[in-house]
């Protein structure tokens, strides 16, 4: 038979009430009774029932973690933020509903009907729900509690997100350090901050290198697929044949590259050094392994909840940046 929360109380000695708010980790109850009765509770297989406790009215412990959903090729960067969040959630005591959600065809009110059916407490929206999409616009005007890695901020939605900026200006640093002055860029989507922060940090790095008259920066645009990497890389090539080096926006772009280098018999590093961005896991095991700017997920996940958290708590909206890192590899070579 099922254990509750009256198993726990008479197995305890202690109130029923006493026994529910320890399980609930309300205010006023003591750390050493929120242990005792936890241990207590896992001992007789007690599982809350969250359909009760909504009907009841209380919280039900639920955050909504919104992950989009793509109709191009795109690698799932985000991805490698959810394991982080998910066991800093349960540490809090809360558990995650993912909700797949159509990146170009939002449907305006789906987020407002996913809460009240849910009864969520609070959410997390992965990139790139930029301020300006439709899901992130009713997030802020439902005002529920937030946290996003992208640019969005408001009254109950914090923000963590990686310092695109310096991630562009360490891989900008890097390609001028290792002696190149021609560079292609291969940009992602126009209008996303990130992408618009990553390209300032690149040019500051070439302003500020060793020669700043020499350096030249050739542009072209992708959408941040492989496939429009592949197409970009070939026109910086056409119209500069003197590139020694190009940068992509992210990692699927930097693959697209190369692969479309291997197929005109051009060798990465000898013929054209290619470097990405994001850090995917995946980088490690390409041929070459890629040099890359990666997030600090692990940070960037755990502080998405201590911030949300926070405004569950009634606390103030934060903002924050957590610092990329360089990740130096066989597929960018020194002049």
């Amino acid at each position: 038979m099922r254990a509750t929360i009256k198993d726990i109380a008479r197995e305890l000695g202690i109130g029923f009430s006493t026994v529910s708010r320890a399980l609930n980790h309300s205010y006023g109850v003591h750390p050493d009774t929120i242990s005792l009765v936890e241990k207590k509770a896992a001992e007789l297989g007690y599982v809350p029932n969250l359909g009760a406790k909504q009907l009841v009215g209380k919280k039900s412990g639920l955050i909504g973690i919104f992950m989009p959903e793509f109709e191009v090729e795109a690698t799932p960067e985000h991805h490698e933020f959810f394991p982080p969040i998910n066991k800093a959630l349960r540490e809090l005591g809360k558990d995650a509903v993912i909700f797949p959600v159509p990146h170009n065809r939002y449907r305006l009110g789906s987020l407002k009907e996913w809460v009240q059916q849910r009864n969520l407490e609070g959410g997390v929206f992965m990139p790139p729900f930029w301020k300006g999409h439709p899901l992130m616009k009713e997030a802020l005007k439902l005002k529920l509690p937030s946290v996003t890695l992208s640019d969005a901020l408001g009254p109950q939605c914090s923000q963590v997100r990686s310092g695109d900026r310096e991630g562009g200006r360490l891989a900008g640093q890097l390609l001028t350090e290792y002696g190149h002055r021609i560079i292609g860029y291969i940009d992602g989507p126009p209008g996303l901050s990130m992408c618009q922060e990553r390209v300032e940090g690149f040019r500051e790095a070439m302003a500020n290198g060793a020669e700043p008259s020499t350096m030249k920066l050739l542009m072209a645009q992708g959408d941040f697929s492989g496939a429009s990497g592949g197409q970009a890389v070939m026109r910086l090539l056409s119209d500069c044949p003197e590139i020694t080096a190009v940068c992509c926006a992210n990692d699927l772009m930097a693959m697209g590259a190369i692969t479309a280098l291997a197929k005109e018999g051009l060798r990465v590093p000898e013929d054209l050094s290619v470097m990405g961005y994001d850090g995917a896991f995946f980088t490690a095991y390409m041929n070459p392994p890629l040099t890359t700017i990666c997030h600090d997920n692990a940070r960037i996940g755990a502080r998405a909840v201590e911030l949300l958290a926070n405004l569950l708590n009634g606390g103030p909206s934060q903002g924050e940046r957590i610092a990329p890192s360089l990740v130096v590899r066989d597929s960018v070579k020194r002049l």
